[in-house]
């Protein structure tokens, strides 16, 4: 009895120590955990959370739709943001005086914030016309 317990002890701190070295290697990756990050970190957790109701809602939760989304897409997202970090680090593009890890972020969180936008006027959310235009006039900027 003491085997199984010392050892389920073990895989546990195992298993503390690995999330631990995985979050201070992507908190690394992606140029640290600012203000920034955490924007888009929390609207892509409200972005999974209102395409799993708008999924629900529409009866197509299995769809490769949210297949994509949610297991390829979002950590797309933060590869490509652990890119534009390490390009900032670059000396070559210490003359260009702009973060590119700023410019994805902002970017991003344009992205999440319009498909949050989405979601929710398809699960019958008003949006006031103000927040609409200015999101559409933040889309239009990002794609040029």
């Amino acid at each position: 009895m003491g085997n199984i317990k010392e050892t389920l002890d073990n895989l546990l701190l195992y298993t503390q120590g690995l999330f631990f070295w995985l979050g201070a290697g992507f908190a690394s990756a992606v140029g640290g955990i600012d203000g920034d990050i955490r924007v888009l970190f929390c609207l892509t957790i409200i972005d999974c959370a209102t395409g799993l109701l708008k999924a629900i809602k529409e009866k197509n939760v299995l769809s490769k739709n949210m297949f994509i989304g949610f297991i390829i897409r979002k950590p797309a997202i933060y590869l490509a943001i652990a890119t534009m970090a390490q390009l900032d680090k670059a000396t070559f593009l210490n003359d260009i005086n702009i973060s590119l890890r700023v410019c994805m972020i902002t970017g991003c969180i344009i992205m999440e914030s319009i498909s949050i936008m989405e979601n929710l006027t398809k699960l019958g959310i008003k949006l006031p016309g103000l927040i609409e235009n200015i999101l559409a006039v933040k889309k239009q900027k990002l794609d040029q």
